[in-house]
């Protein structure tokens, strides 16, 4: 199995009144999603499934995929901050019926942690970054990091 990380692009600050989870992207968060988009179609990367974190930030990086693969964007509370575990990866996986290829949009220390937990070291996700763990299992120390994409590197 073949799962990207995608972290989310730049994002605004919150403005009074605003909570979190309505953070937009900035200009260049958008540039980001679409570089990123870009990068996914220039490489011939398919997805079984693509889910993102509900907050609006991660959904504004992963629509562009979404939209240039012709696919339906999928959402999952467990992706929006502080739930994601390696159970509750097992638990989407199983959810989605193993699928062989799967995006994940969403957003830090969440990626850094669950990656470091599947690989059994230390990864850093800035924004806007794509990491791809393959595993045949989803359990601690039983993946391999296979890519580490910064988004400076797809510009």
């Amino acid at each position: 199995m073949e799962i990207y990380f995608l972290r989310h692009g730049d994002a605004a600050d919150k403005a009074a009144g605003q909570s979190d989870a309505e953070r937009p992207l900035t200009e260049e968060g958008m540039k980001q999603a679409r570089q990123a988009a870009e990068w996914f179609a220039k490489h011939q990367i398919e997805f079984d499934a693509i889910v993102s974190s509900p907050l609006l930030r991660a959904v504004q990086t992963a629509e562009p995929i979404a939209e240039a693969l012709n696919m339906e964007l999928g959402s999952d509370r467990r992706l929006s901050g502080g739930q994601l575990t390696v159970e509750a990866l097992a638990d989407l996986v199983s959810e989605l019926d193993r699928p062989h290829s799967l995006l994940l949009v969403g957003h830090e220390p969440d990626f850094s942690t669950i990656i470091g937990e599947l690989i059994g070291g230390e990864v850093e996700m800035k924004k806007a970054a794509i990491a791809l763990v393959r595993c045949e299992s989803i359990k601690a120390g039983a993946g391999t990091l296979a890519a580490l994409v910064p988004s400076k590197l797809r510009g």
